[in-house]
């Protein structure tokens, strides 16, 4: 009660101020002091040098020279006018058509693209059937674990995309993930690594990273078994767990 009976008196106190203050000074005489601080700001801004018609006509005459990607390598927008292997037309997403020289492809498109060359860019892959869930809790479970991966790769900075389509009539079930696979790689030139994570697993380790000096001479890493790859071939098994 006493804390509520010194708000009170200071609340009043201020106000009795206020009104004293309104009071000695007239409104006529408040207008003229704000009429005169708004015109003594247009003559400054008119006169001073940084805000001249002369310097604002040549920031929109002045050409986009910070839209070449070499001046500019974090212009994210730009795209380089050399011809890179998007300009060529026997280009095909599908896994149907083999790729050759992709090293020396992607390479030249980031030498263009400096800004992507700048470290090891991981994009996670993900994804799930295009129909929904028999049971109602299961697309519920989904969703909670797309939310783990993208809070995940949040963390470390890494990409992420999720696939619900089957890119190839043939190719469906645990077989969907390669040519899903396979167009990631033509269309994110800029990842290092490419990282299938199943729909269904979950990151219970948010601090963990992937061990990329260890992969530094890999390009494909599969952990399994390696008595059912090279000894059962059991390739199918290997890819759906």
């Amino acid at each position: 009660m006493e804390f509520l009976k010194i708000q009170r008196r200071h609340i009043a106190k201020h106000a009795k101020t206020r009104s004293l203050f309104k009071q000695r000074l007239p409104c006529g005489l408040l207008t003229l002091v704000h009429v005169s601080l708004l015109t003594a700001w247009a003559l400054w801004w008119g006169f001073s040098p940084c805000f001249s018609l002369e310097s604002l006509s040549k920031l929109h005459s002045s050409p986009p020279s910070t839209l070449n990607c070499t001046m500019d390598s974090a212009n994210r927008r730009h795209d380089s006018p050399n011809k890179t292997f998007y300009d060529d037309a026997k280009l095909n997403y599908s896994i149907g058509s083999p790729l050759q020289n992709w090293d020396d492809k992607r390479r030249f498109w980031l030498k263009h693209h400096p800004f992507y060359a700048a470290e090891d860019r991981v994009l996670m892959l993900t994804g799930s059937q295009p129909f929904p869930c028999h049971n109602p809790i299961g697309d519920f479970f989904q969703l909670r674990f797309f939310k783990n991966k993208v809070d995940y790769c949040r963390i470390h900075g890494y990409d992420i995309f999720y696939n619900n389509a089957i890119l190839h009539p043939k190719m469906d079930s645990y077989w969907a993930k390669t040519p899903i696979i396979r167009a990631a790689i033509l269309a994110h030139p800029e990842a290092e690594w490419i990282w299938w994570v199943d729909s269904d697993a979950v990151i219970t380790d948010m601090d963990f990273r992937l061990p990329l000096d260890k992969y530094k001479d890999y390009n494909l890493v599969v952990d399994g078994w390696p008595g059912m790859i090279y000894v059962k071939g059991m390739v199918d098994i290997v890819i759906s767990v």
